[in-house]
């Protein structure tokens, strides 16, 4: 009765009577779980865009908002790791109170995309420590990187290396698919094309032809029948069989004694047939 009054008063004065308030209030929710959701963001904006009011939600999701005035607002919804919800445009009337509940859906963690170096460090630091560089800045033989196998992208190390220039790939003297490495020209002496000695991560593991006459690939002695046999046609390890290219971080290729550095032989009778090395991936020496 005393607010009528009031109101009656006013009006006679020329005096409005305070318009009563426009309260939005309600919960914010996760989606899938329906839980609270703490510290979100509600906001009430004009239909012009102006935002005019902003709250954030406690512990248990509330929220209480109240309108500076009846119209037309967008309520808009938001918390860090969720979708935006925007709601609305609703029509408030002087006095209006509504009560809402909004749930909001948890976006994916999206992380920054990390540049992995850490291992390609480690096998730059590897071939650094093994000479590989050195030795390519000496212009003595052909090198082949990592980046120039993926290049390639051979199936086969003989697909691989019979690219490199000089090098040739030889049939198998048994009719056998697999072919083996040769190259041209490095046993002046005796013309034709022979067998490379090939090292893979420090450790010999084809002798080629330079192996001394009536030793096997094992170090064994050979019978009469095999030691008799054309160096070409005496038996090895298929370089197919040793290591695959996606195993390879770089190679070094000597086609003549004459390149090849003191390190695998230098100018010798073992090298007269020059020397393949071969740097795995994994930096360690591979088990025959």
């Amino acid at each position: 009765m005393k607010t009528a009054v009031t109101i009656a008063l006013m009006l006679l004065a020329g005096v409005a009577p305070p318009a009563l308030g426009q309260v939005l209030r309600g919960r914010l929710l996760d989606l899938d779980t329906n839980e609270p959701v703490p510290r979100g963001v509600l906001t009430l904006i004009r239909d012009d865009g102006e935002r005019v009011r902003v709250v954030t939600t406690d512990d248990e999701g509330r929220y209480r908002l109240t309108a500076p005035g009846p119209g037309s607002y967008l309520i808009e919804a938001r918390r860090l790791g969720y979708r935006v919800w925007i709601d609305g445009p609703v029509e408030l009337e002087s006095g209006d109170e509504w009560e809402t509940e909004y749930h909001l859906q948890a976006l994916p963690v999206l992380l920054a995309p990390v540049e992995v170096t850490v291992e390609a460090e480690i096998r730059e630091a590897f071939l650094q420590h093994v000479g590989f560089y050195e030795r390519q800045k000496a212009d003595f033989g052909h090198f082949v990187t990592r980046e120039d196998i993926e290049h390639r992208a051979p199936a086969r190390m003989t697909d691989l290396l019979s690219a490199v220039p000089g090098v040739r790939l030889v049939p198998s003297a048994s009719g056998l698919s697999r072919a083996s490495i040769g190259f041209r020209g490095s046993r002046l002496s005796q013309g034709g094309v022979c067998h490379p000695r090939v090292f893979v991560d420090n450790l010999v593991v084809i002798r080629g032809d330079a192996r001394p006459r009536g030793i096997d690939v094992q170090g064994f002695r050979e019978t009469a029948t095999e030691a008799n046999r054309d160096p070409a046609e005496r038996p090895e390890i298929a370089l197919d069989d040793v290591v695959q290219p996606d195993d390879v971080e770089a190679i070094e290729v000597y086609r003549r004694g004459v390149e090849v550095p003191a390190r695998f032989g230098g100018t010798s009778t073992q090298t007269q047939c020059g020397v393949i090395v071969i740097w795995t991936r994994s930096g360690r020496p591979r088990r025959q």
